[in-house]
Order: structure tokens, then sequence, then C-alpha cells
């Protein structure tokens, strides 16, 4: 490749389908491709020789591309910008710097147009929100009418009939929360940044919370007293409630136990949560979690397995399910060191 003509690699630039400006040294735009002309609507004459500041509607963003840059770092982020005739665009970028035999010659930059992309998930989340807020309203309701007629009615057939919706009502209710807290999580409103969780704290509070939930249950665990952290956020609560309720819903024992342990390793901790249901198929141990598609002969375990799921791909952890007596569901974490104020 060493011999190949350079102009190969210019046509090379200038053609590809997505929008790239290469600048020298000093952050001066010294080329930019067709892609980026059509994106920016300005001319290239009008982008020679400037700053690509002019590409950025936000300050804060094109300082943090910079200052990775000047670093010697690559930088990958979004970012919108207005174009010529005044049209608001969305994007995501992708800059590197550019050395020849060891020297810094510039930079190159690399963009996409997410506008439509944004443009749709927003609408998908506020149709989202209004289908939760509806839902959640009208269950209410229905379940407020399910309580007076269980207050006036004696037959036992229909008292155990609305006992039935009763559950089933306040299980939509769930459904909708689980919703609420998966959309937080996909769109990334919610803070990315990870910390050291004190996760035996953490299940012990579940573990308590789950025994005042589901009186009929036994739940024991063996935790040591070893206090332990991993990387993680304020969600792991919820995930870690979504597997031991799961452990109990999905029990056909006449008294579900679930007995969650420990297991370390050199930099990973596993949660087991083991209960004496009956089990997991072994063609829907990918399926339960949603990474399968759900087809009329296979039925999926809610929302709650896929936002446990999602949530520990984010954290840089795994989660499964065995068989062995039971299901034993097993999340997997990363051992982080405590800061100053966890110590």
């Amino acid at each position: 490749m060493n011999g190949t003509d350079p102009s190969i690699y210019k046509k090379a630039f200038r053609e590809t389908k997505n929008p790239a400006i290469i600048t020298d040294s000093s952050f001066v735009i010294r080329d930019v491709n067709e892609a980026c002309v059509d994106f920016t609507g300005y001319d290239r004459v009008e982008l020679v020789g400037e700053k690509p500041e002019i590409l950025f509607g936000q300050r804060s963003v094109y300082e943090e591309m910079t200052a990775s840059l000047s670093n010697d770092d690559s930088w990958v982020g979004g970012f919108e910008t207005t174009t010529k005739d005044g049209r608001l665009i969305y994007g995501q970028g992708s800059c590197t710097p550019i050395h020849v035999d060891g020297e810094l010659h510039g930079y190159a930059g690399f963009f996409s147009d997410l506008t439509e992309r944004r443009q749709y998930e927003r609408s998908l989340r506020i149709l989202n929100r209004v289908l939760r807020h509806n839902l959640r309203n009208d269950a209410n309701v229905v379940l407020g009418h399910i309580e007076i007629v269980a207050e006036i009615v004696d037959d036992e057939e229909l008292q155990q009939s609305l006992s039935t919706a009763h559950r089933r009502m306040h299980s939509i209710i769930k459904y909708a929360e689980t919703a609420r807290d998966l959309d937080e999580l996909l769109s990334e409103r919610t803070d990315p940044t990870l910390s050291p969780i004190r996760i035996d704290e953490v299940i012990r509070n579940e573990l308590r919370a789950a025994r005042n939930a589901y009186p009929g249950a036994e739940f024991t665990s063996d935790l040591g007293d070893e206090p332990t952290f991993v990387a993680a956020d304020d969600a792991i609560g919820i995930a870690l409630e979504a597997i031991l309720s799961n452990a109990v819903e999905h029990n056909d024992s006449r008294v579900p136990r679930v007995f969650v342990r420990f297991h370390r390793g050199e930099s990973t901790l596993t949660v087991e949560v083991e209960d004496n249901g009956p089990g997991i198929a072994d063609d829907e141990h990918d399926l339960i979690f949603g990474r399968e598609e759900v087809s009329p002969l296979h039925h999926g375990q809610g929302l709650d397995l896929f936002f446990v799921d999602r949530l520990m791909e984010k954290y840089g952890g795994d989660v499964w399910a065995e068989n062995d007596d039971g299901a034993t569901f097993s999340l997997q974490f990363r051992i982080v060191s405590p800061t100053d104020e966890d110590a």
C-alpha cells in the first residue's frame, strides 16, 4: 500500500458518504468532503481556512473535543449544529489525531446525521410516557372498583376471581413502572457514570423488602461480613428486586424458597439467586432476557428480566440462568475499590 497514488486517498476521502473534515495541528480546516458540504450547507471555500467551531452549536462540546485531541486522544460524542440555512441538525462525531512518522500533522473528523433518528426517539419517548401514564391511571381506577366489589360479595369463587384480577392489575402497574425505568436506562437520561456500590448492603435491603412483599416465601442468604463494592449505580436495587420477585412469582412450590450467595473471583463478584421452582426450559435461557424474539410457542417473563439484562450490560457485567433443582440466576459485577467516602 506504500506505493498507492495519494490521489486515491484524496478521492476516497472526498467521496465517502459520511461528512468528514481534515484540519492541521492548529485545528484549522484544510479539507472537507462533499457529504460535509451537503450536511452543513456551507460551500467548501467557506469552511476551508476556518476552525471547526463554526460547525458546533455547543461551545462546551467543541472545547471537550479539542481538549481530547490536544492530549493526543481520540474523541467520540454527540453534538448539534445549525446549518447555513438555519436548520438544527443532531450528529455523532468521531475525531482522531493524524500522525505520520511519529509527527502530528493534524486531525480527522467523521460525522453521522442522527436528526431523524433523534426525532423518532423523542416521539417514541413521548408516546411511551403518555401510554404509561394512561395505563397506570386506568389500572388504578379498575383496582378501586375491584376492591369495592370484593367488600360486598360473599361468594368464595367470586372472591377468588376478584383476587386474581387484583393481582393482575397490580402486575400491569408494575409493568408500567418497569417500562419507565427501562426507558430511562436506554435513553441515557440517567447519569451514565458508574460508582462503587456496596452490593452486600443493597442485597440485604432488597431481601428485607422481599420478605415483606412475599410473607409466604422463605429468603435466606450467605453474603459474609466483608464489605464488597462493585461498579454499578442506583438502579441496581431495581434489578435485584426483579430477580427476587421472579424467583417467587414463577415458583410452583408450596413454599417458595430463595437463597442468595456470593461467588468471588479475582476481579469479579457473582451474585447467585437460587430458587426451588420448576427451573427454566433449555431453549428459553436467552428468551427470558429478551435476547431472542418471542414467538407464539414461547413467552418471556415480562420487562423485568429484559431490564436486568440491559442494566448488567451497562455495568460491564453479565447475567445468566441455570437449572439445578430449580433455577439459579447469576449476576456478575466488576469489583472496584471504595471511594474515600465509602471506606
